[in-house]
């Protein structure tokens, strides 16, 4: 795929956003680039973790009662101090010096019960980079394939922890296509948010949802009108 960004965004759903966005601004280090309402009870606090986006998506009502996906940990490289823990939700956050395990920025891990596929996913459908068995790259964010308890198949995305990856890239249906083509499964068709983005959802072997995202600022191009979605 073309990317129109080199960092993978990971998303994460929250009740209770004052601790989460003091973690986020204080534990982790990172800067708060700005907020944005997706609709009525939904903001995102989107964070800035080395050009990746760390999307705090607080939603106001109840969070409906989803297991567990298969993103189980996210690792950010950080200059000055070594911490492994987790945020105020529970999600595993790693600050790491630079090179630690490779990474120059950041890293998501993804937990399955069959590495092997997974593997084939993100290096055949997604077209990552195969760095060794058990890890493939995005442009710079490593993905760390581990065996383990893995996602469930979900009809929505929408549930406490982490929720999602997305990847910005050029034309939204262009690139969906080409992963369905190549052995992905459509989560949710591509649909238009305001002059924000055009994106759509396709799931991994295991139901784990990523976003495939044509944003505005980054590609220059306006989405198509076609109605009111959730950018995610």
């Amino acid at each position: 795929m073309k990317l129109a960004k080199q960092h993978l965004d990971l998303g994460l759903f929250t009740r209770d956003i004052g601790p989460q966005r003091e973690f986020w601004k204080g534990t982790a280090g990172l800067r708060l680039d700005h907020e944005l309402e997706l609709r009525p009870g939904w903001v995102q606090h989107r964070f800035d973790a080395h050009g990746s986006v760390i999307k705090v998506n607080h939603w106001a009502d109840e969070l409906p009662v989803l297991p567990p996906t298969g993103y189980v940990g996210l690792s950010i490289v950080c200059h000055d101090r070594h911490w492994d823990g987790v945020d105020a939700d529970g999600n595993a956050v790693r600050l790491i010096p630079p090179g630690t395990d490779g990474l120059t920025r950041i890293g998501i891990t993804v937990r399955t019960p069959d590495p092997s596929r997974m593997m084939a996913f993100y290096t055949g459908a997604m077209e990552f980079d195969r760095i060794d068995a058990n890890t493939a790259r995005c442009g710079d964010t490593l993905l760390f394939v581990k065996e383990g308890p893995g996602g469930s198949e979900t009809e929505d995305f929408i549930g406490l922890g982490y929720r999602y990856l997305t990847v910005q890239i050029f034309d939204a249906d262009v690139a969906m296509r080409g992963i369905i083509a190549r052995g992905g499964r459509l989560a949710r068709a591509a649909i238009s948010f305001r002059d924000v983005a055009r994106f759509g959802f396709v799931k991994d072997p295991d139901g784990n949802w990523i976003e495939i995202s044509a944003r505005t600022s980054l590609t220059g191009a306006a989405p198509k009108a076609d109605g009111p979605g959730n950018l995610a």
